[in-house]
Formats: structure tokens, sequence, C-alpha cells
């Protein structure tokens, strides 16, 4: 089951995210319940520089979503008004939609809507300034 991000534990799952990408150097603004219902389909919004902002929207499901299409059946409402919203002027170079999907088994797997598809994105990882055991980078 997919649900939208209401319950007072979930506000605790935007404040992480919000930590999370604050850490890679994003300003990032919760947005409140309730608050317009024209506005995009977002819990998050994260800039970076000029030219890169992130509508991010957190669902909880119990467990984790298997296949891109899944993501697509459980989220088309979502995914519908990120792609108006893409396809508006300025909606495309530097606009990044996001469905985070937050499972307590799984953790967090992230997801990108694109003009014609989904795709799932690597999901930030706090950068402790250590290298990671096998040489590489986050």
């Amino acid at each position: 089951m997919c649900r939208p991000v209401t319950s007072r534990r979930c506000i605790v799952l935007e404040e992480g995210v919000r930590e999370l990408l604050a850490l890679h150097h994003y300003r990032v603004r919760i947005v409140p319940v309730g608050y317009n219902r024209h506005f995009p389909p977002v819990h998050l919004v994260a800039s970076r520089g000029p030219g890169e902002t992130r509508y991010i929207r957190i669902k909880k499901v119990s467990r984790r979503p298997r296949t891109i299409q899944n993501i697509e059946t459980m989220c088309r409402n979502e995914i519908v008004l990120y792609r108006k919203i893409r396809s508006k002027p300025g909606g495309g170079a530097g606009l990044h939609c996001e469905i985070w999907i937050y499972s307590p088994y799984n953790g967090y797997h992230c997801f990108e809507v694109l003009a014609g598809s989904v795709r799932e994105i690597p999901q930030l990882v706090p950068d402790t300034g250590e290298p990671l055991p096998d040489g590489g980078t986050p």
C-alpha cells in the first residue's frame, strides 16, 4: 500500500531527508500540509545554485516496490502532475521531480519522473569525508 506522508512519524522522515539534502549543500523548504492544492505534489523543495531545484514527494510503503511499473501504478496521480509541471515553460532544465519511497525494512528508494518515463536514481548518502572501503566515493 502506498500512502502519502501524513502521520507524526512521517514528519520525522521529512526532517531526515531535509538533513540529508542539507549535508549536500541544498537549501530545503518543507512544504506545510494543506499548503495549496494547486502547488506541485511535494513535501520538500530543495535547491542548490541558481539552476537546480528538486521537488520531492515522500511515500511510505509497507514493502519495497519491485519495479518501475509498480511505482507508475502506485503514484500515477503524482506522476501526471509532475509531468504537467515539467511541460510548462521553465519546467525543463534544472528541475527534478522526484518520488522517494520509504519502507521500514528497505529504507529509501528514489525515482525521478521524466517526460516519458520514470527512472530509479541513487539516494544521496551522507558525506563523512572518509573514503569508502572499496576506495570509491559516495
